[in-house]
């Protein structure tokens, strides 16, 4: 090539300080290729000098001299009139333009035969230059947009870079190595300068069905290159630094990688034992909503999905990852008990999951893991890569460990990611690479703690995507969810009773348990109605009201008795885990009640009516009901005066303010009758319609309040029926539940896996519900699996029942005022107790308990009961702490107990390996025990599972 006396670049700047750090995907990439394609060696040795920028908006008038010229787009609407038409009309100025490197190295001739040289432990290539150009750029950048001093000796630096350019052009593979290293590390040295400590990089691969031959195929590649340009922990001794890649495999993916390709597997496998590749995954799959489980049942998901991953590759997942949805910070001390050395917590797909720390410390219950929320880069596009030395930099500075993830999918690589690679492999200067496994090894280590709440990153999100994705009943399948999993967890609760109150490990089927049940306590099935036992298998104590044949008995766990024809209504309180009988005076075969007891009941009225003149009330509460709208006009509980609650239906459509609601539809009452007006319940229908601003009809509905006998719950029972068709973001278009307390200055709290969380955000996810919390008073909204709320101005709350493709039109919500236990009584409204009538029992055998545990914040989620070889009886009892506050736990069975430790995590043991573990902490047991009791701190939020052994 014939010399040059400069190659240049016009940039859009006035300094470098103000290098555009955001521009479109293509300006960009034009900018980025504009500055490196001049570093082309022979480029270089033909112009003998580093190429050099000039501001766009006032170049220098160039005179006599052989030059090119690069213009990027962005440049262009920027240079002065006429200035592009004389360097074209100028034979000695060769004018580049080009929307890529690609483009740009044609109108340049460079590219039709790219030329290479070997040595024994690299290939050099242009490309290396491109690299080199890159990190002069981002460390010139960096060093000026953080106020710094530049202390590169340039005059060095060009003569090496010369040196390296003319020996490539040469064919002297040695001495063009040689300067090139110079040069690197004249850069890494000006970094040093400011900033001792090295950026982490992290290239991480995404998968999906579609490019897992892509995915194979760069593996192959790797192992036919031995290794991707020192790509493997071999090469860590030579010059050529390490540059490993990373893939993420969730548990979908690992068995779509199982069924489709066992040759790539095996490709893949060995890959990551030579650490050319790490790994991270064993998540769940995106559709798994990890906020409509119970904690266990979370637990579990994570559990079975982190081992199917690690069945599937042969190898376990060294980090815990998901690429679709997040874990939240609640799950730290299941995801510690995998073994891994750290977790991602970004979810890929629906961008969010990231913090302001790269890497942060979770600490939950007593148990530390670290976890990567680095901001992803997009290594496929160049946008991102235009201020990576400053971003990293700027990190550094800050004091934070500066991390940049490059996320691509295969054979989705920009060429600046490629840019970034080749020169970590040639210096430090950028950062190093790692694999995600020794990034949480031996990377730096955080001291920073995640501030994320308990939620799902991104859970409000899941909700849009569904919708919009076309996905039907989103709301009502996320009630199915949550109910099953409380359900199933009742159910192993059930057996557990059984097995603690007989001794014997119950096996037996689901149908099978209450008549078990009654055996193991000494109750026998009867015929009759005359007794009937109510089983609470759940951690919530109730009051329920049955009826059974006769006159009931009264006694201390019958809150009240009244009569109904030949039957007595009876409102029981059943104690947690526990049973009550309510007993007949004339025994089990009791044929009614006699005629005179039914005329007494007349003559003394039965006892103060729930239900009156549209007021539906009971001990504890008063409900008014709305004539005109057909909602609740007011509440009014405890000790505080005045309307403390109300509540309507509303259709919301389209955007609004954060403080408007004047564009909400109007609820309009057409008919309102009083069903039920009895003593032990009350229960008022409204019938109306919904209209619009305009007046116009949009929607129906069918609402049946009721108030039951010593309940400080109101449930409402209703029907909706959609005029008016809804589209769009769910969020925005939708009808709902509004509920409003009297105090602005209300706090939010939501109950997420058994524990009360405080929360901010106007988008709320919470199967459970969420407890409005004044000063001096509390309300729940217990929605028994309607998950998605949101809060509107500062004292309403919506409660989600009807958005686009939601084809469940029947709903049932429930409001709870001053309630004790909010997170048990937000429980205990999905299931009901077992009945079963029973024979005739004795006063001191008509209510028990099996287990019993204060205070009443304290959840007692799971029993599993076991016995070894030698008949010793054992449970794993799991308690969750549903507060944010410490408390010191008693927690009493219906036996004695003979030892008790706490298990570090919970793992599928047997009876003989907990017999083992019993033993071998015997002689310093972290839990107090004496006869049928044990005695525990719990900190705040903290899941604790106790190993427990029983009297024979």
């Amino acid at each position: 090539m014939a010399s040059i006396d400069e190659c240049c670049i016009l940039i859009p700047v006035s300094t470098l300080e103000d290098f555009p750090k955001h521009a479109g995907e293509q300006d960009a990439r034009s900018l980025l290729a504009a500055w490196t394609v001049l570093w082309h060696p022979e480029l270089v040795a033909a112009s003998q000098q580093t190429p050099t920028w000039y501001r766009a908006d006032s170049p220098p008038e160039f005179g006599a001299g052989r030059r090119v010229i690069v213009v990027p787009t962005l440049s262009v609407s920027q240079l002065p009139a006429d200035f592009e038409a004389n360097c074209r009309a100028n034979e000695a100025i060769q004018w580049i333009t080009g929307a890529d490197r690609r483009e740009l190295l044609d109108s340049l001739g460079l590219s039709k035969s790219p030329r290479s040289l070997q040595t024994e432990e690299r290939t050099i290539q242009a490309e290396d230059f491109f690299a080199l150009g890159y990190a002069m750029l981002q460390i010139q950048v960096m060093t000026r947009r953080l106020r710094y001093t530049s202390n590169l000796d340039e005059i060095h630096f060009q003569n090496k870079l010369v040196t390296a350019a003319d020996a490539f052009v040469a064919g002297n593979a040695g001495e063009c190595v040689a300067a090139l290293h110079d040069c690197y590390d004249a850069l890494a040295e000006e970094r040093d300068h400011y900033f001792s400590s090295d950026p982490h990089l992290v290239d991480l691969t995404l998968l999906s069905k579609s490019t897992l031959p892509a995915f194979f195929s760069a593996l192959q590649n790797d192992h036919d290159d031995g290794g991707d340009d020192a790509s493997g922990s071999a090469a860590a001794s030579t010059s050529v630094l390490a540059t490993p890649r990373n893939v993420l495999i969730d548990a979908p993916m690992a068995s779509a990688i199982a069924a489709s390709h066992s040759e790539g597997l095996d490709r893949l496998v060995s890959q990551l034992n030579r650490g050319n590749w790490g790994w991270a995954g064993g998540g769940l799959a995106g559709d798994v909503s990890l906020d409509a489980m119970t904690y266990s049942d979370t637990e579990n998901a994570i559990a079975q999905a982190y081992e199917a991953t690690a069945t599937q590759i042969g190898l376990r997942p060294p980090v815990y990852a998901r690429y679709s949805g997040t874990t939240p910070t609640d799950m730290t001390k299941v995801i510690a008990s995998l073994g891994v050395d750290g977790m991602i917590s970004v979810d890929f797909e629906n961008g969010s999951g990231f913090g302001d720390e790269a890497k942060v410390v979770r600490n939950t219950g007593g148990v530390e893991i670290h976890a990567l929320t680095a901001k992803p880069i997009d290594a496929s596009g160049e946008s991102a890569f235009l201020a990576l030395g400053p971003r990293l930099g700027e990190a550094i500075d800050s004091g934070e460990i500066a991390t940049g993830l490059l996320v691509h999918w295969p054979g989705y690589e920009s060429d600046s990611y490629q840019d970034v690679r080749r020169v970590a492999s040639w210096s430090l200067v950028l950062g190093r690479f790692w694999t995600l496994a020794e990034y949480f090894r031996s990377g730096e280590q955080p001291y920073h703690h995640d501030p994320s709440g308990a939620a799902s990153s991104g859970a409000d999100n899941a909700l849009v995507s569904q919708v919009t994705g076309g996905q039907s009943n989103a709301l009502s399948s996320m009630v199915t969810q949550t109910q099953k999993s409380i359900a199933n967890q009742n159910q192993a609760n059930l057996q557990a009773m059984i097995a603690l109150a007989s001794g014997k490990v119950c096996n037996g089927s689901a149908d099978a348990c209450d008549q078990t049940m009654l055996a193991s306590i000494g109750l026998k099935p009867s015929q009759h109605g005359g007794n009937l036992c109510l089983i609470n298998p759940t951690p919530c104590p109730v009051r329920h009201t049955v009826a059974i044949d006769g006159t009931a008995v009264k006694e201390e766990h019958i809150y009240a008795v009244t009569g109904s024809g030949k039957q007595s209504m009876v409102t029981v309180d059943v104690p947690a885990f526990g049973f009550s009988v309510a007993r007949n005076e004339a025994g089990g075969g009791s044929r009614g009640r006699s005629i005179g007891q039914r005329l007494r009941d007349a003559v003394s009225g039965g006892g103060k009516l729930c239900a009156v003149d549209g007021m539906l009330q009971n001990a504890f509460i008063e409900i008014a009901i709305d004539p005109q709208t057909g909602g609740v006009k007011g509440a009014y509980s405890g000790q505080s005066r005045g309307n403390r609650f109300s509540m309507r239906l509303v259709g919301v459509s389209g955007t609004k303010k954060k403080k408007s609601i004047e564009n909400d539809s109007q609820m309009v009452c057409d008919q309102m009758k009083t069903i039920v007006a009895k003593a032990e319940r009350g229960v008022i229908r409204t019938i109306g319609h919904f209209t619009n601003p305009t007046g116009e009809k949009i929607g129906a509905f069918e609402l049946d309040y009721q108030v039951t006998r010593g309940n400080r719950m109101l449930d409402v029972h209703g029907k909706i029926d959609v005029l008016a068709k809804l589209e769009g973001n769910p969020w925005q278009h939708y009808f709902a539940a509004r509920c409003a307390v009297a105090n602005e200055a209300v706090s939010y709290r939501m109950i997420l896996r058994d524990k009360m969380h405080r929360t901010s955000s106007r988008r709320i996810v919470a199967p459970l519900g969420v407890l409005l919390d004044e000063s001096d008073r509390h309300t729940l909204v217990a929605s028994a699996g309607l998950a998605y709320h949101r809060r509107v101005e500062d004292r309403f709350l919506d409660t989600l029942l009807q958005v686009q493709g939601e084809t469940q039109r029947q709903f049932t919500m429930h409001y709870g005022f001053d309630l004790p236990s909010p997170v048990l009584a937000a429980r205990s409204v999905v299931s009901e107790p077992l009945q079963a009538a029973v024979e005739t029992v004795s006063p001191d055998a008509s209510r028990g308990w099996l287990i019993h545990a204060a205070p009443n914040t304290v959840l007692v989620a799971d029993v599993e009961c076991s016995q070894d070889r030698e008949g010793k009886f054992f449970a794993v009892v799991r308690l969750i702490q549903s507060q944010s506050q410490t408390c010191n736990t008693t927690v009493r069975f219906c036996r004695n107990v003979t030892a008790a430790v706490r298990l570090d995590n919970r793992r599928p043991y047997d009876a003989d390996a907990l017999a083992i573990r019993l033993q071998e902490q015997s002689e310093s047991p972290r839990v107090e025990f004496s006869d049928d009791r044990i005695k525990l701190s719990l900190s705040g939020h903290e899941v604790v599972d106790v190993l427990v052994q029983f009297d024979a």
